[in-house]
């Protein structure tokens, strides 16, 4: 490809704002190039630069002033803000809530910058929500073009349910919704070999009984069965955080941090770092992207292939 929009050569130039682990970057083609990876978490970011040589930045992002931001010359801006303030978790405290003051940050400046292309990902529960409509408010005022999208990877063959909210937002014609919707593959073929003992559940140890009937518990043996949604709750709490594998009889296991990769489609070259503790490698993949939902949300960038 030729200059990109701000006149650079070669790549499109793409802001990854709350960067997480990375989910935008293992998605993004080769015609891309990240500029800036940032986020407030150290530990999101020591994963992420294990696996990617882009520059990384542990920061708040209301830190970040205007001629900051558009001195990064970024094409897209992607942006993956805290979800919590959204969801049943959160108490849908929406802006009343500390974690919404990030994104809101960043209004102002996109209105003044006018990147090319904005995305934002988030839980469904974020359309409707006021943060959602000032962010609308502002993409509509500034004269962007904004398609909005629910992507589930149980919709594209693959036995994860992770439903998320894309909004998309361009300065000029959007190109139209690609989903590739793969071959469907068993759950079995996402398991580790060979397990950690560690992720069998200890009835003795944990409140299996009381909570078994809200426990979402998949078999292996069942071609039909997709894993929940795993959150950043996995491994703290039983219900409403992702799904339980059963093994021998009634014993349960969780799934491995690998298994979870896998499920989300990360590259097999990305791996989590060895040492790092089971409940840090959960947290931080609860919070994480499903590259197939990322790559159709890209689709739609012209020029990005």
């Amino acid at each position: 490809m030729g200059p990109n929009l701000w006149g650079e050569p070669k790549y499109m130039r793409v802001l990854e704002l709350f960067c997480g682990i990375g989910g935008c970057a293992a998605a993004l083609p080769e015609s891309a190039e990240v500029v800036a990876a940032i986020d407030i978490n150290r530990g999101a970011l020591a994963v992420y630069s294990s696996n990617f040589s882009h520059p990384v930045d542990v920061r708040t992002i209301e830190s970040i002033d205007v001629p900051e931001l558009r001195n990064y010359k970024a094409d897209i801006w992607w942006m993956s803000p805290p979800c919590q303030p959204f969801t049943r978790r959160g108490r849908y405290r929406d802006d009343r809530d500390p974690r919404t003051r990030a994104i809101l940050a960043l209004l102002d400046p996109i209105k003044r910058i006018k990147p090319p292309y904005v995305i934002v990902e988030n839980v469904p529960g974020f359309s409707g929500s006021r943060t959602h409509g000032l962010l609308r408010g502002m993409l509509d005022k500034a004269g962007y073009e904004v398609e909005e999208h629910y992507l589930n990877p149980a919709e594209m063959g693959i036995p994860n349910y992770r439903e998320r909210l894309f909004v998309v937002a361009g300065r000029d014609k959007l190109n139209p919704l690609k989903v590739k919707r793969r071959r469907a593959k068993p759950l079995s073929s996402y398991l580790d070999q060979d397990p950690d003992p560690r992720l069998i559940v200890n009835p003795e140890e944990e409140d299996i009984e009381k909570y078994r009937h809200a426990i979402d518990i998949v078999d292996v043996d069942d071609p039909k069965d997709i894993t929940a949604c795993f959150t950043a709750a996995y491994g703290r709490s039983l219900v409403r955080s992702g799904s339980y594998l059963k093994v021998d009889g009634d014993q349960l296991r969780r799934f491995s941090p690998t298994e979870i990769l896998r499920l989300l489609h990360f590259p097999k070259s990305y791996s989590i770092p060895a040492g790092l503790p089971l409940g840090s490698s959960w947290r931080l993949l609860g919070n994480s992207l499903s590259i197939p939902s990322v790559e159709a949300a890209l689709s739609q960038i012209p020029d990005l292939e």
